[in-house]
């Protein structure tokens, strides 16, 4: 089989690679083996073999059914977690009006 060249960036390809270590590690101090991982999920080994070397053709259902097979899909809802975007909640904070006005009332104010 030929290898291609990664069209993502090193630092994405590095991450792919310590997310599959991560989840090999996952495995591994469960003392799962992987023909039980493959069977929880419905993936082949081969396929295993590839989401634990972080090659970046995987379908995210695939990463999903794995971890869900650790009890570890909890941790999906971190990923892109919009109360952890620092840059996204500065950026917001940015474009809100500097002055916001109150909400008119019913009552008049009589305090002069």
């Amino acid at each position: 089989m030929r290898k291609h060249k990664s069209l993502l960036p090193d630092s994405t390809s590095y991450l792919l690679n310590q997310l599959g270590a991560n989840i090999d590690q996952a495995r591994k101090r469960r003392r799962l083996s992987v023909e039980t991982i493959c069977s929880r999920a419905g993936i082949t080994p081969q396929t295993y073999r590839r989401l634990s070397k972080g090659e970046p053709g995987l379908s995210i259902g695939i990463l999903a059914a794995v971890l869900s097979a650790m009890n570890l899909e909890d941790d999906l809802s971190l990923i892109a977690s919009p109360s952890s975007d620092e840059v996204g909640i500065s950026m917001e904070r940015a474009h809100q009006p500097k002055r916001i006005r109150e909400e008119a009332s019913d009552d008049l104010d009589t305090d002069f």
